[in-house]
């Protein structure tokens, strides 16, 4: 009986074919052979900062000059740390309100790295109290019927986090990359867009040229883009680029949602652990009925560097779960609502639904009644929208196969955490950017 391949299947033979040949062709690059080639990175979330790193570190007789250009108000995308100072500038506290943590390294070239990190200072191990709560059975239907259950010291695993910020990796990565030859320039806050400058035929002149709005940034030799979303029509970022092949591809990706909620405490709150995971899938009916959008709690004041005095605040990050983030995002009354408004409602849905199950939390936990208390005073709190936060592992399936893409005709390259066998990871990230960075190299010493 003859075989038939899914259109999955197809893209994905045609995107592996389609790399492997670019990497046996040997192209003229457009800058010319004496020039310094300056390359534009958008994004400086980890996959960005492995590229640029990879870049500024490497051994090629090239001379580099990286801008890196992040949307945002700080470098590190979901690896962000967010700040509130007091109106002298003073830090009062601080959240890690996009990745929570680094787990256990699955490639040798990772762990390494993650070695490096720490031997620096850049990272430390999350020494916490982990806990799941659960339903007690699949078959359950009475939403008291939940358990939690703390990992044990045996049990325990490796977590790090960026000391003593989760974006101090990417921002050392950036500005602590030594090279005598090549240079880095590092712009936040401001929505890079991207227009073809020349054709392909005309070598020795940039093929990209980068704008904000109507202010022009740069012309550059090379253009790589970390986010998977500045395909998408909506977006600026390359609706002017001519990589028709890359808006193609990335059409049969998605992303899943998540929301973000920061809440700091007056006091510690009385719960017996640090992080808390809420496992949907033990009985989907019972943990959406105690614990509604719930999928995530940690105590970030238990990180290393974030530890507390007696008079500030304890901080904590909420994240909702994947299907609760697409029901509220959904909801009538956030149709045409700005994102002020939408970051407000995540607020007050996560807020209420972490306050309301803090009883059953405390009892689960096995805590006497003395010891049992009324939750601190919340002394400030906010949403915020994570609108990709991890690839679809159903969709991602197309990538799996290569660690990036790279276009050599137009000097393009794309990276991301949706690449390759650890999507969704900051090891995934880490190493993509890294492949990114190292086939671009390779065209370039290949000129």
């Amino acid at each position: 009986m003859p075989t038939t391949l899914t259109t999955t299947a197809l893209l994905t033979l045609t995107l592996i074919i389609t790399t492997m040949i670019r990497r046996t062709t040997s192209l003229a690059f457009s800058a010319a052979k004496n020039d310094r080639i300056k390359v534009a990175i958008l994004g400086s979330g980890m996959s960005g900062c492995s590229a640029a790193a990879t870049l500024l570190d490497s051994s090629s007789s090239n001379n580099f000059d990286i801008s890196v250009y992040e949307g945002g108000r700080g470098i590190g995308g979901r690896m962000s740390t967010r700040r509130i100072h007091d109106e002298s500038g003073k830090l009062l506290y601080q959240f890690d309100h996009g990745c929570q943590y680094i787990s256990t390294p699955k490639t040798e070239c990772f762990r390494k790295e993650l070695e490096k990190w720490n031997e620096r200072g850049w990272v430390q191990p999350w020494i916490g109290s982990f806990a799941t709560v659960s339903a007690a059975s699949t078959s359950s239907s009475s939403s008291s019927d939940v358990q939690l259950t703390v990992e044990s010291p045996s049990e325990r695993k490796d977590r790090y986090v960026g000391y003593p910020t989760m974006n101090t990796i990417c921002e050392n990565l950036l500005l602590q990359t030594k090279s005598e030859q090549s240079t880095i320039n590092v712009v936040t806050g401001k929505q890079a867009r991207a227009v073809a400058a020349h054709s392909e035929e005309e070598t020795g002149q940039p093929l990209w040229q980068l704008y904000h709005k109507d202010e022009l940034l740069g012309s550059y030799d090379w253009l790589v883009v970390t986010d998977r979303n500045s395909a998408q029509e909506l977006r600026p970022d390359l609706a002017d680029a001519n990589v028709i092949e890359f808006k193609q591809v990335n059409e049969h990706i998605e992303s899943i949602k998540s929301l973000t909620t920061m809440i700091a405490f007056e006091k510690p709150l009385p719960l017996p652990f640090d992080a808390l995971v809420f496992d949907l899938n033990s009985n989907q009916a019972v943990m959406r009925e105690e614990f509604k959008s719930l999928g995530w709690a940690a105590r970030d004041s238990s990180k290393p560097g974030r530890s507390r005095n007696n008079d500030s605040p304890e901080c904590w990050v909420l994240q909702s779960n994947p299907e609760e983030a697409v029901r509220l995002l959904e909801r009538d009354e956030l149709k045409g609502a700005s994102l002020p408004q939408i970051r407000e409602k995540i607020r007050e849905q996560l807020v209420t639904d972490f306050i309301n199950c803090i009883p059953t939390l405390m009892v689960k936990s096995g805590l006497e009644e003395s010891q049992q208390m009324n939750t601190p005073k919340i002394i400030d709190s906010m949403g915020h929208r994570w609108g990709a936060a991890f690839p679809s592992f159903i969709k991602q399936e197309l990538f799996k196969e290569i660690e990036s893409q790279v276009f050599p005709e137009q000097q393009f390259a794309a990276c991301g955490d949706y690449f390759g066998t650890y999507a969704g990871r900051v090891e995934g990230a880490f190493l993509s950017g890294r492949a990114a960075a190292n086939e671009v190299l390779k065209y370039v010493e290949g000129r």
